[in-house]
């Protein structure tokens, strides 16, 4: 069996969509039909239910889907393999990271990567960091980068950089007349923040907590899936947030909003690197490992 089948069957189920899957492989949607009915025909089971909006899975589907994933990561290996023989770093580079990190920081790394690598073929996921751990708990990606640390003896993390938050309000907001403002002036404005589950989020709630607030005291008017949605509302003066400042650098720099300082708090976070480290680091993944934390790592 062509393991590209193999490939469309992955693609197929994690996008939910055939039509997605063609464009995404750039090949015709007869063509990943025509896959699909070949590996049912082969295996003798029906692989793929088409009946709901989304195209899902069936029992055997699931089944086939984690040998699936096992074969391609065997190919991989036996390629890298391989490859040590000649030295050579290419192939799939499967990243994960939380929105900051994924839309602020690592672009700019993997373009600098590929020059080095122009083989390597990578390919990044952005979500929040509940999301981007379960992917890689499921061997869904190979390296991720988070906002938060994380505590598991299977997870090897690395502080990767430190990133700086930063309280943004309208131009005309009162509190900017003010060198300072007090983190309860903070916590009892009307704040516009991420969904539960985002890691700055987190660091927000874990910071008021140790200052003696809880997530009761927070005067939360409106919670919102993306960083550029709230930096948005932020200038339509519906309230103030806490970002990381690499998101907010643009509008800071159009003047369409500002930072205030929250007095004796320090606003700051670490993005960690993280991976499984009870998986076989392929030379790709090493390379790129050691790449990033030689120019961006605090450590």
């Amino acid at each position: 069996m062509n393991l590209d089948y193999f490939k469309t069957f992955i693609t197929i189920v994690n996008r939910g969509s055939f039509s997605e899957t063609a464009k995404l492989m750039d090949v015709s949607q007869p063509a990943i039909s025509f896959q699909i009915q070949t590996m049912e025909k082969e295996y003798g089971q029906k692989l793929l239910d088409r009946s709901g909006t989304k195209v899902k899975a069936t029992e055997a589907g699931k089944i086939f889907y984690r040998f699936a994933k096992n074969m391609i990561r065997n190919d991989e290996l036996l390629r890298e393999s391989l490859d040590k023989l000649e030295n050579v770093v290419r192939g799939r580079l499967l990243l994960g990271a939380s929105t900051t990190p994924g839309e602020y920081v690592i672009p700019k790394m993997l373009g600098q990567f590929k020059k080095k690598f122009p083989d390597v073929e990578p390919q990044l996921i952005i979500a929040d960091t509940d999301i981007i751990l379960e992917k890689l708990e499921n061997h869904d990606i190979d390296i991720a980068f988070v906002g938060r640390k994380i505590s598991n003896d299977k997870l090897e993390s690395n502080k990767f950089a430190s990133d700086e938050l930063v309280v943004i309000v309208h131009p005309n907001n009162q509190l900017t007349k003010r060198k300072t403002v007090s983190l309860k002036e903070i916590v009892s404005s009307p704040l516009i923040l991420r969904e539960k589950g985002s890691a700055t989020r987190k660091t927000f709630e874990d910071m008021i907590k140790n200052e003696g607030f809880s997530e009761k005291d927070l005067n939360v008017v409106m919670e919102l899936g993306s960083i550029q949605a709230i930096l948005a509302a932020v200038e339509a003066d519906l309230g103030i947030s806490i970002v990381s400042k690499w998101s907010a650098e643009r509008d800071l720099s159009l003047g369409v909003i500002k930072t205030i300082l929250v007095a004796n708090t320090k606003l700051a976070r670490d993005i960690h690197l993280i991976y499984d480290k009870n998986r076989i680091i392929t030379k790709t993944q090493k390379e790129f490992i050691e790449f990033a934390i030689k120019r961006y790592s605090i450590n």
